[in-house]
């Protein structure tokens, strides 16, 4: 359903950039302003010049962060500090890392896949996004055509197959890049360049839909960059390079696929609201109360044996904390005929609309206010900073399940912003695409 293929990437050159892993950095929409600097001072050719360049006072629409991308672009491969394959290949990446208290890895197939618009149904997204965020890296794509980073993308592999001989390549082959990244995850890379492993990758990983994890904003920026490139050069061949973008696929049948839960925090709450919430709430759940100084453990423990109905943790600054256990029936009953059955019962449609909308009396405008709500994928440093008042308010979800983001995108749905929290990122730097047609 999806088309898949191989291509010809864009890498660093060992011979020119020695250390590999100090020109590697997350996705640009993860990285904070220190962590920023940091990648800046790791090496001369770390792609955060390229993802997330420094603003300056003196920059204008000929000289920005964009502009300067393009140049290193250029002049690194000018001078041989990017060399592009000479042949089309699959990128297998593995990832070695530590989540829930326990080792993982990952396996993902870095591939052009044909974009399409979500309406066909071959990709097709989970989440909502942020049209301001678009419109920046629209800005970007017309200065670099170009793709540095992979959206993270999952395929059913209801059979296990593609899984299977990804791990096989592994087996057989030595990886052409092995580094430990800035987070002290494994990063190891292979070339697929053998005709029948690629052709039977590219069949297995496109039989079925392929299902947004991480980066809708640059599938989304990529479908308009092609809308942009066709005004402006009309009849673009079916066979440019535009008209796909780099993607990293794993299996639904990976079971080093981590869902962390996105806990969300509030800056502020009148007393006014505070007491409505408590009033109110009985009525749509059961509630616990739990010590907060003494029975922490006990509190998170009880939220996460919650698997037969939704649960949320309450914690509020000076209060004991609270599992609030949905009550049967109490969402059917609020949104029936308002939102879908695949969405009525997640963890975070409960929080949203119930809890933020109804009960506390937010705003959809409060939705999008990052003064107002933030995130943090650490439960405990939510309720650490409720305790310290950093914040009012902390709500603890449990993550959302893989299943359910299947059923929600099937469904052509999609689930409020930040309901899943895919760990760990997919490295940016590892290979790159370019989208102009080759000379």
């Amino acid at each position: 359903m999806a088309t898949i293929a191989p291509f010809k990437g864009i890498l660093f050159a060992p011979e020119k950039v020695k250390d590999i892993a100090k020109v590697l950095t997350p996705p640009y929409d993860v990285i904070s302003p220190e962590e920023q600097e940091a990648f800046y001072q790791a090496h001369p050719n770390s792609v955060i010049r390229l993802i997330l360049g420094k603003t300056t006072p003196e920059d204008n629409e000929g000289n920005n962060p964009h502009s300067r991308a393009a140049k290193h672009y250029q002049d690194w491969q000018a001078e041989g500090v990017l060399i592009r394959d000479t042949e089309p290949c699959f990128y297998l990446l593995a990832t070695e890392f530590e989540a829930l208290g326990q080792k993982h890895e990952r396996l993902g197939l870095v591939a052009a896949v044909r974009l399409e618009p979500f309406s066909t149904g071959a990709v097709l997204p989970h989440e909502q996004t942020y049209s301001k965020v678009k419109s920046e890296r629209l800005a970007l794509f017309k200065k670099v055509h170009a793709n540095f980073s992979s959206i993270f993308s999952l395929f059913p592999d209801s059979d296990g197959g593609a899984f299977a001989r990804m791990a096989q390549v592994i087996k057989t082959q030595s990886p052409d890049v092995d580094v430990t990244d800035h987070a002290g995850c494994r990063q190891r890379m292979w070339r697929i360049t053998d005709p029948e492993t690629q052709a039977y990758l590219s069949q297995k990983v496109g039989e079925e839909s392929v299902y947004i994890a991480d980066g809708h904003h640059r599938y989304e920026t990529s479908l308009a960059f092609m809308e942009w490139l066709e005004a402006e050069n009309p009849g673009i061949p079916q066979d440019h390079p535009a008209r796909s973008v780099m993607m990293y696929l794993s299996s639904m049948a990976d079971p080093g696929m981590i869902i962390l839960a996105a806990h969300r925090m509030l800056a502020r709450m009148d007393a006014k609201a505070k007491a409505a919430f408590l009033e109110k709430a009985p009525e749509y759940f059961d509630i616990t109360e739990f010590d907060a100084s003494t029975a922490q453990e006990a509190f998170l423990a009880a939220l996460e044996a919650q698997t037969e109905r939704t649960a949320v943790g309450v914690a509020l600054t000076g209060d004991p904390l609270r599992l609030m256990v949905i009550k049967p029936e109490a969402m059917n009953k609020v949104f029936e005929g308002k939102i879908a059955p695949e969405l009525r019962d997640l963890d975070v449609t409960v929080l949203r609309g119930l809890i933020f909308l109804k009960l506390l009396g937010l705003t959809e405008t409060d939705m999008d206010d990052a003064t107002l709500i933030s995130y943090d994928t650490k439960h405990r440093d939510v309720l650490a900073k409720v305790a310290k008042g950093e914040v009012v308010a902390g709500f603890i979800l449990n993550a959302t399940k893989i299943q359910h983001v299947r059923a929600v995108a099937k469904a052509g749905l999609t689930m409020p912003r930040k309901s899943t929290y895919f760990y760990p990122k997919v490295i940016t730097g590892m290979v790159m695409k370019s989208l102009k047609a080759e000379k």
